[in-house]
């Protein structure tokens, strides 16, 4: 039979810093968090393998709660990162490399609807583009 020794565990937490970079919120955890560092999009989703899940995603919600300065928001159309969903149906998008570029930002595809969501989403952006400059508004 085996006995259960109670153990404690303490759990020191340091405050985090948010700072806003471009896009990004770049958020501090501290020196003994690893990566200290994590960048979070405006789309609520920390680029490290917690996603939404980081902690860092919080930090920066409490930041913009108590009055802290809001990141720049992309041209329309450009994606700094992939959207938190598709915009054409709503499903899970995943980041997809082989349609990035430096003058659309981050490729990703729909899980339901796959590339072509992608650029069904694109055909939309270009439209409307094509719509606001006969409108005489800067796009």
């Amino acid at each position: 039979m085996k006995t259960l020794i109670p153990t404690q565990v303490n759990v020191q937490v340091s405050p985090s810093s948010v700072m806003v970079n471009g896009y990004f919120y770049i958020v501090d955890l501290g020196e003994h968090v690893r990566p200290r560092y994590h960048h979070v999009g405006i789309n609520g989703v920390c680029t490290c393998v917690l996603g939404r899940n980081c902690p860092a995603v919080n930090d920066v919600r409490q930041y913009l709660a108590d009055g802290g300065k809001r990141a720049n928001r992309p041209p329309y159309g450009y994606y700094p990162v992939p959207p938190a969903k598709c915009p054409v149906c709503g499903q899970e998008v995943q980041y997809d490399a082989s349609l990035s570029s430096r003058h659309r930002g981050a490729g990703w595809q729909c899980v339901a609807g796959g590339k072509s969501h992608y650029w069904q989403n694109r055909a939309r952006i270009s439209a409307t583009r094509q719509r606001l400059a006969q409108q005489g508004k800067v796009v």
